[in-house]
Order: C-alpha cells, then sequence, then structure tokens
C-alpha cells in the first residue's frame, strides 16, 4: 500500500511541476508577445511617417537623404529589437521544453511538424527523416524564415507552416 501512495505523490508532484512550468511559459510569452506587438506597431508607424515624408519631399522635388536615411536606421532598431524579442520567446520555449524533459526538436517536417532528436520518421505524415534532412536544405539555401516565429519557409510560401503567420 505504501507503494501506491508514493507513485501517488510523485504523479501530483511531476504534474504540479509540469503546470508550473507551462504557466511561466504561459506568463512570458504573453508578455514578450505584447512587447513585440508593440514595437511591430511602432514599426509599422515609422514606416508610414517615412512614406509620408518621402512623399512630402516628392511633391516639393527636394530629396533629403540623410533625413530618410535617419528614418531608415531608427526602422532597422526596431527590426533588431523584434528580432531579439523573438529570439527571447524561442529560448523561453526551448527552456519549458527542457524543463519538462520534452525531446529536443532538431527540424521542421514539410507538413509543418516538429522533428525531435532520435526520431526516424515524421509523426505526423510518416515521411522519413533523410527526406526531411534533404527538404531543410533545400529550404536553408533560399534563407528565407517567418518574420513572426523564424521557421525556415520555402520560397513559394504564403504562410508559416509553423505558427500560421502571413509571409511578408
Amino acid at each position: 500500500m505504501g507503494d501506491f501512495f508514493d507513485k501517488a505523490k510523485q504523479s501530483i508532484g511531476k504534474g504540479i511541476t509540469k503546470v508550473s512550468v507551462k504557466s511561466k511559459e504561459m506568463l512570458e510569452t504573453t508578455k514578450l508577445k505584447g512587447q513585440i506587438g508593440t514595437l511591430c506597431e511602432r514599426k509599422k508607424g515609422a514606416l508610414e511617417e517615412l512614406g509620408n515624408v518621402v512623399y512630402i519631399m516628392f511633391l516639393k522635388n527636394t530629396f533629403d537623404q540623410e533625413r530618410i536615411k535617419a528614418k531608415c536606421e531608427a526602422i532597422k532598431v526596431l527590426d533588431s529589437q523584434i528580432k531579439e524579442k523573438e529570439e527571447e520567446l524561442k529560448e523561453i520555449h526551448r527552456k519549458a521544453d527542457e524543463a519538462l524533459g520534452k525531446p529536443k526538436v532538431v527540424a521542421v517536417c514539410g507538413c509543418g511538424a516538429d522533428i525531435y532528436e532520435g526520431a526516424k520518421f515524421c509523426a505526423k505524415c510518416g515521411k522519413k527523416i533523410g527526406e526531411i534532412a534533404k527538404q531543410s536544405e533545400k529550404m536553408a539555401v533560399t534563407e528565407k524564415v517567418c518574420s513572426h516565429c523564424g521557421s525556415p519557409l520555402s520560397s513559394e510560401s504564403k504562410f508559416c507552416m509553423k505558427c500560421g503567420g502571413k509571409v511578408e
């Protein structure tokens, strides 16, 4: 009977740990997604402002390259801040997966499923890992990645297979 209670305690302990890790992950990702959203809105406003400035310069036939360059540099800073926050988001997910004992993701299949370390086939579509590796190499050559989650994209993708975000 004591063995039963020991197993029950372990099971409850694991459940509490999982809930704790997942809730921490959710809180941190929600905060970061809010920050990313704010940065994206600021970028959108900066791009709109840049467009207005260039258009007014066009109408007046006076182009101030330094002013345009300064606005572009500000947008570039916002881009790097967004990328940094997206990397933080990936790291939070990685740490949560590690804390929960999940295997490491090593690739993404063409069907959108994660491929975990040690897998020989895709769990979603059954494709052999060798075929997925060849596909990943082709995708790596294009160097196109999702601006929302950083997942690799094929050159003809209109939406991300991983997060569903529209490819810009």
